[in-house]
C-alpha cells in the first residue's frame, strides 16, 4: 500500500456559527446491514471482492495495551459474575492477532484509530504517554488521529510523543495556535491494490494551550471547534477533484451525537470512523449529509475490548458506498492467541512498573465502575474519601469516563492509580472554601451539557461528582439552568423547589479535591502528599471499601 501525505493549498475560511445552527440534524436514515459477523464466521464471508474497503479501527483505547476488566452500563449489576466466568477482555497483543487475521481477508483493508490513544491507563499516566508508543508501533495500524486525552500533558509532551508514532497521524483541523500552521497532514491518500482511499482527521475542540481548531483558529476548550464542516467540506471537495478518491474516511474524535450533526452540515465524506463517548454502536448510523450522499457513522466502544470491522460496497461512476458487514466485536482474551510481538513489548512497557501498581493494600465487595451520567460508585468512593480524610464539607471529582472496571476481590496500587487519574490536577489534593453558589453553577452549567439540545456544546465526559454530603434532585426534560430542582449541602439548601437560597449561595463551604472546584476559586495543594497516596492510605487503614450508588443524586423524570 502507498501512503501519500497532502498539504493542500490554503481553503476559504469556515461559515459563521449562525449559518450551522441554521442547518438541522436530518433524520437518520434506515440501513439495510447483512447480519454482524462474529470473527469466527469472517471465513464464510470471505467474498473478496475488489469493489470492496474493509475499515478495521480502534478507538479509545487509553492506554490500556494490556487485557482489563470492563463493564458496560447495561451490564454493571452483573459484571462480576460475567468477568468470573470470562475473565479479562481486549488487549493490544489480541487486536494484533485479529487485524493479522482479518485485514488480508479483502484486497483492499486498512487497520486505524480514532483517538485517545496513549493517556489513560497507570502505565500511560505515569510516563506521560511515552511508554505506551513501543506497543503502538506494533500493531500495525495505517493511521490516527489524535483524541482530545492525547493532548493531557501539554502542548510540548503531546509534539514529543507523537513525533515517537512511525506511522501516520492525520489532523485535518489541528492548528498551531500561534501561527495557524497545520500541525499534522490535513488528508492521507491510501492507494490500495484496487481502490483509493482519503483519510482525513477531526480532532475534538478538547485540546491544549498553544493548539487551536479550524482556520478560525477556534481555541482549546471552545465549541466553535467543532464548526468547520463547510471548511471541510471545501477541502473534501478539493480532494475528490485532484485524487478521485473511491471512499473518503474521517477519522473523527468528536463523539456519537456530534459526529450524527457534523456529518447533516458537510458533504463529501462516505464513512465516520467516530470515538470520544465510548459508545459501542453496534448498527452503522446512516446519515444524509448537506450534499445529499449517505454517511456511515460508527463508534467501537473503548479500553482495547473491542474491534470495529466495517465492509463497504463502492461502486457505480459517483462511488456509491454501501455496506456490506459490519461488527463490533468484544474480546475474550482468554478466546484469542495473542501476538508474541505485540505481548511482548506489552509485558516490557508493565514490568518497570509491576511491583508498585500490583501491590496489593485491601479488597472490594462490590464492582467498581466509572461510568454513569451524575454518579458511579468509583467516584463516590473517591469524593467520600477525600472529604472524610481532610474533613471538608464537599468534595467533587470529574466525570471523566476511561478507567478500567475493578471486581470484587483484592486491591492494588494500580487500582487506585486507574480510579483517581491523577493527570487531573497533577497528582495533588487542593483544599479551599468555595460559595455554595459554585457548585450551584457548576452543576447548572454541566447539566444543561449533558441534556441540552446541541451536542456541539457538550464537550464530553460525565457530569461532575459530588461526595455523599452533597446531595440534588434534578430533571433531564427542562431547559437551561433549570434542571436542578433541590440542592443541599449537609441541611442547607441551596435549591428548594427550583428556587435559590441567596443566603446558603453566598456561603462558604470547605472543600478537598484533585482538583480546583472553578479557575475563580483559590484552592491550596496540600503539600508532603499525593492524590493517590491518600487513597492509597484511605483502603489500607480500612482493608474493606464496599462503594455504592446512593441518594445523593435522583433523577425526578422519566
Amino acid at each position: 500500500m502507498n501512503i501519500n501525505i497532502k498539504f493542500p493549498f490554503e481553503i476559504t475560511r469556515s461559515r459563521s456559527l449562525r449559518r450551522f445552527l441554521a442547518v438541522l440534524t436530518l433524520p437518520l436514515l434506515a440501513v439495510a446491514v447483512a447480519p454482524a459477523s462474529s470473527w469466527a464466521n469472517d471465513d464464510q464471508n470471505n467474498n473478496d471482492t475488489t469493489d470492496q474497503v474493509r475499515l478495521l479501527w480502534t478507538n479509545d483505547t487509553h492506554g490500556f495495551f494490556l487485557p482489563v476488566y470492563h463493564a458496560e452500563p447495561d451490564n454493571v449489576d452483573t459484571y462480576a459474575g460475567i468477568a468470573a466466568t470470562e475473565g479479562k477482555l481486549g488487549g493490544y497483543a489480541q487486536i494484533a492477532t485479529l487485524v493479522k487475521k482479518l485485514k488480508p481477508r479483502r484486497v483492499n483493508s486498512l487497520f486505524m484509530d480514532s483517538g485517545d490513544t496513549f493517556d489513560g491507563s497507570p502505565v500511560a499516566q505515569i510516563t506521560r504517554g511515552e511508554q505506551v508508543i513501543p506497543v503502538l508501533n506494533a500493531m500495525g495500524y495505517d493511521a490516527m488521529v489524535p483524541g482530545n486525552r492525547d493532548f493531557a500533558f501539554g502542548k510540548a509532551d503531546f509534539l514529543r510523543v507523537t513525533k515517537l508514532i512511525k506511522f501516520p497521524i492525520v489532523g485535518t483541523t489541528l492548528r498551531d495556535a500561534t501561527t495557524g500552521a497545520l500541525v499534522f497532514p490535513p488528508y492521507l491518500v491510501m492507494k490500495l491494490p484496487t481502490k483509493k482511499v482519503v483519510v482525513l482527521g477531526l480532532v475534538h475542540p478538547l485540546v491544549t494551550d498553544g493548539f487551536a481548531l479550524g482556520q478560525q483558529l477556534a481555541p482549546n476548550g471552545s465549541p466553535d471547534g467543532f464548526n468547520v464542516a463547510d471548511e471541510v467540506s471545501q477541502l473534501v471537495a478539493q480532494v475528490r477533484a485532484k485524487e478521485h478518491p473511491d471512499l473518503v474516511v474521517a477519522l473523527s474524535h468528536y463523539g456519537k451525537r456530534q459526529d450524527e450533526k457534523f456529518a447533516s452540515l458537510q458533504s463529501g465524506i462516505d464513512v465516520i470512523l467516530g470515538a470520544h463517548t465510548h459508545d459501542v454502536i453496534n448498527t452503522p448510523i446512516i446519515v444524509q449529509g448537506k450534499d445529499g450522499r449517505n454517511v456511515i457513522v460508527v463508534q467501537a466502544g473503548s479500553h482495547g475490548v473491542y474491534l470495529g470491522k466495517l465492509d463497504v460496497t463502492v461502486t457505480g461512476k459517483y462511488h456509491d458506498v454501501s455496506v456490506a458487514d459490519y461488527a463490533v466485536e468484544r474480546i475474550v482474551s482468554k478466546d484469542v492467541k495473542p501476538d508474541p510481538k505485540v505481548l511482548k513489548l506489552a509485558q516490557e512497557a508493565y514490568e518497570p512498573f509491576k511491583e508498585m501498581l500490583d501491590r496489593q493494600i485491601g479488597y472490594t465487595t462490590t464492582t467498581i465502575w466509572r461510568r454513569g451520567e451524575v454518579q458511579s460508585n468509583m467516584a463516590n468512593l473517591l469524593t467520600d474519601a477525600y472529604a472524610s480524610i481532610f474533613g471538608a464539607d464537599l468534595s467533587h471529582f470529574r466525570g471523566i469516563r476511561y478507567g478500567a472496571t475493578i471486581i470484587p476481590g483484592a486491591l492494588t496500587v494500580g487500582d487506585v492509580w486507574n480510579m483517581v487519574s491523577p493527570n487531573w490536577g497533577n497528582n495533588q489534593i487542593y483544599v479551599g472554601t468555595e460559595k455554595g453558589a459554585v457548585v450551584r453553577n457548576t452543576l447548572n452549567s454541566l447539566l444543561n451539557q449533558e441534556y441540552g439540545s446541541d451536542p456541539y456544546q457538550w464537550p464530553g465526559g460525565d457530569v461532575m461528582r459530588f461526595n455523599g454530603n452533597v446531595k440534588y434532585t434534578y430533571r433531564v426534560n427542562a431547559p437551561a439552568d433549570q434542571h436542578l430542582v433541590d440542592l443541599k449541602i449537609g441541611n442547607d439548601y441551596l435549591v428548594l423547589n427550583g428556587v435559590a437560597n441567596s443566603t446558603n449561595l453566598n456561603k462558604l463551604y470547605t472543600f478537598a479535591a484533585t482538583t480546583p472546584p472553578a479557575p475563580s476559586v483559590a484552592a491550596t495543594p496540600v503539600a508532603d502528599t499525593t492524590a493517590v497516596d491518600e487513597i492509597v492510605k484511605y483502603i489500607e487503614a480500612r482493608q474493606t471499601v464496599s462503594p455504592v450508588l446512593d441518594d445523593r443524586t435522583q433523577r425526578l423524570d422519566p
